[in-house]
């Protein structure tokens, strides 16, 4: 052997040591470990438009944001005292659960937490009892509203509210009804915990299963809401473009309000009737919309029915124009007083993704819409009013020139009669 392939063999023997001692703690990626995750970072490209939409302003939850508000940690150990109170309880018994749970709460997130196991369980016991005696207290309004100061701030918990549906800002579901089925109480805690968000999210039916989370909560309420069965619906073809509200209203299409509840369940008719249900849009629409189509992007086993109504929206609205002819058909409810903050708002929730494969529904609804535009009657239509209708001028210019000629006609066939009957006579 040649000294050159003996420094070889030396360096390839020390690498491999090197990297035996790399690899001693790593395990390898399989499906079962990624399955679990269901909490993430938003990525840097998403965040990015709207940093704000993502970040806890008032109280972290979980280990993307911990103690980022030093008196709000305070008070979640106030509450834990609370609930233990409350429940009669030894803390032992809830932090042997979370112990037990440890593995299973670190895989629902996306990368290394970099805690230890004790300021892990500390982290995950506090967040998570301030969370259940919250929505303890809030199901019994009516006894805490004197007793308990955050009640008093009305401003203080509405950030909250929007806090605990933050995507980054979670702790897995089954975290909470884990500790709560040690207690005695007898709800549920998805039906308190729905009671908590009901009157200020996007959804307005209980789902029948656990969700993963907040985030997923307020998801799957919306879709539970939906009549269509959209979660059972194979994606189709990607759409690039459809013809916003005013051109196809221009066109002859008729919108109507649907009385379902979920904002999902958009039916065309074949006679140009496109039926949406009311969609409430208020100051925290866009942070909802944002963390729910962050989750679809990121979960793996998502559908993201979502986002494909996030992308019918914006292509339905390009200017206050076309939010106005919602707002006008009682389909928008526009709470912000500001139509052009409306479509600025609904443009760039899309702007960070791809036009995503819609499912048969969507694609069947988006291809009628664009084929009844096209139709040359309907664009014959549409130009003609366009060119003689668009305006109050116009349409007084139009009608004056339509009773002209029909007087000049009325007029020149008099003539004729007259000049008939007098050649006869």
């Amino acid at each position: 052997m040649g000294e050159r392939s003996r420094d070889l063999a030396i360096q390839i023997e020390g690498l491999e040591r090197k990297w035996t001692r790399m690899l001693q703690n790593v395990q390898p990626p399989e499906m079962d470990e990624i399955s679990m995750e269901c909490i993430y970072k938003v990525p840097l490209n998403i965040r990015e438009y709207n940093p704000k939409a993502y970040t806890p302003q008032i109280v972290s939850i979980g280990p993307y944001h911990h103690n980022s508000f030093g008196a709000m940690e305070e008070l979640k150990w106030k509450y834990l005292k609370g609930f233990l109170n409350r429940t009669q309880q030894p803390i032992r018994e809830f932090a042997v659960k979370i112990k037990e749970l440890e593995e299973t709460i670190r895989s629902c997130y996306e990368g290394t937490i970099k805690y230890d196991s004790d300021k892990f369980l500390e982290m995950i016991l506090v967040d998570a009892c301030f969370v259940i005696e919250l929505f303890l207290r809030w199901n019994k309004l009516g006894d805490w509203m004197k007793k308990d100061p955050l009640f008093l701030r009305p401003m203080a918990l509405e950030e909250i509210l929007k806090d605990l549906l933050l995507l980054e800002n979670q702790l897995p579901f089954l975290v909470f009804e884990e500790l709560y089925n040690l207690t005695d109480m007898n709800e549920k805690f998805l039906d308190i915990t729905f009671n908590f968000f009901e009157s200020k999210s996007l959804g307005n039916v209980c789902p029948r299963e656990s969700p993963k989370h907040f985030t997923d909560l307020l998801r799957c309420s919306i879709i539970s809401s939906s009549k269509l069965g959209l979660r059972k619906q194979e994606e189709d073809q990607v759409i690039k473009h459809v013809y916003s509200a005013s051109q196809l209203m221009e066109a002859g299409l008729k919108f109507e309000v649907c009385p379902n509840k979920s904002f999902l369940d958009l039916t065309y008719s074949k006679h140009g009737v496109l039926s949406m249900p009311i969609l409430n849009i208020h100051d925290n629409t866009e942070l909802l919309f944002r963390n729910m189509m962050a989750y679809e992007h990121c979960h793996l086993s998502s559908t993201n029915i979502v986002t494909q109504y996030v992308v019918i929206l914006d292509f339905l609205i390009n200017t206050e124009k076309d939010v106005n002819i919602l707002v006008d058909k009682k389909i928008i409810v526009n709470w912000t007083d500001d139509a052009n903050k409306v479509a600025t708002t609904i443009n760039h929730l899309t702007s960070y993704i791809g036009m995503p494969h819609f499912n048969s529904h969507y694609f069947s609804i988006c291809k009628s819409l664009n084929e009844f535009y096209e139709n040359p009657r309907n664009k014959y239509k549409a130009i003609f009013i366009h060119e003689y209708f668009n305006t109050p001028w116009k349409i007084a210019s139009t009608i004056a020139a339509v009773v002209l000629l029909l007087l000049t006609f009325i007029q020149t066939v008099c003539s004729i009669i007259a000049l008939f009957y007098g050649k006869k006579s």
